[in-house]
């Protein structure tokens, strides 16, 4: 069978037997792939300090017969992003990303938005940007991009426009707004915003991903976007987000 070549960047690491690994990445042309690395842990050449999680690889592989594991014949290193595995605060904001694409993506279904997402939030805490602003934005886009955006302009119920003259709250359930009158008939808690973050999300949809840099985010704010986003993809996903963890401990979200 003829070998095929495409950009990933490694999502997940896993020993397989003795000698393999099994390689979990996402790809602009193929979305979410598993493979498998035969003699990866032995390789002096073929894989030797280049399958690293957050990695940007050009992979050359062999596509399964049936639909299984693809099997990994050599990859290129294009950008390690080194500073991500040596620094806590990085390191934990590129594991919630990359968990958060396995979570809301699913194998075989190619996006290339959702690729250039991951590599500029990867680019910029790499960088030394700010990991929370980063990790509020990137988390914000790929809901978008996965068809979950919420609805940040208007109260859900009495269809109030977003201003200073109400409070207004997430509810995760929906991932709509409700304001303050309207928020005693709903019958779950919903997630206090203030009027500062809802504006800055507001902007956030909007601007193409090489823009986002651009905007000022307060740390309280990105907290507040956080632990917000959190909140809604765990009811999303009916499960808990493991990476989450460590972000409360290493980056204290929560003082």
């Amino acid at each position: 069978m003829p070998t095929c070549s495409t950009w990933g960047i490694i999502l997940n690491l896993s020993g397989h037997g003795e000698s393999d690994k099994i390689v979990t990445f996402y790809s602009p042309d193929l979305g979410r792939m598993t493979g498998i690395a035969k003699g990866a842990k032995r390789s002096k050449k073929r894989f030797v300090n280049k399958l690293e999680l957050f990695s940007l690889l050009d992979i050359t592989y062999r596509p399964s017969r049936n639909n299984g594991l693809i099997f990994l014949s050599e990859a290129e290193l294009k950008e390690p992003f080194l500073s991500l595995r040596t620094r806590h605060r990085r390191y934990t904001m590129a594991a919630l990303a990359c968990e958060l694409i396995i979570r809301f993506t699913s194998e075989h279904d190619p996006d290339p938005e959702i690729f250039t997402l991951l590599c500029w939030l990867l680019e910029t805490v790499n960088s030394g940007g700010q990991p929370l602003k980063a990790g509020a934005l990137f988390h914000l886009r790929l809901l978008g991009a996965c068809g979950y955006q919420p609805e940040l302009t208007i109260c859900s119920l009495c269809k109030k426009q977003v201003n200073n003259s109400r409070f207004f709250a997430l509810q995760p359930a929906t991932g709509s707004l409700v304001c303050n009158r309207c928020n005693t008939r709903v019958q779950q808690s919903a997630f206090a915003l203030s009027l500062q973050t809802i504006k800055f999300l507001q902007t956030a949809q909007q601007l193409k991903i090489h823009q986002l840099q651009r905007l000022q985010l307060p740390e309280k704010n990105a907290r507040e976007t956080l632990q917000m986003l959190y909140r809604y993809s765990q009811h999303l996903l009916q499960r808990d987000i493991h990476s989450w963890k460590f972000i409360v401990q290493e980056v204290c979200l929560w003082d």
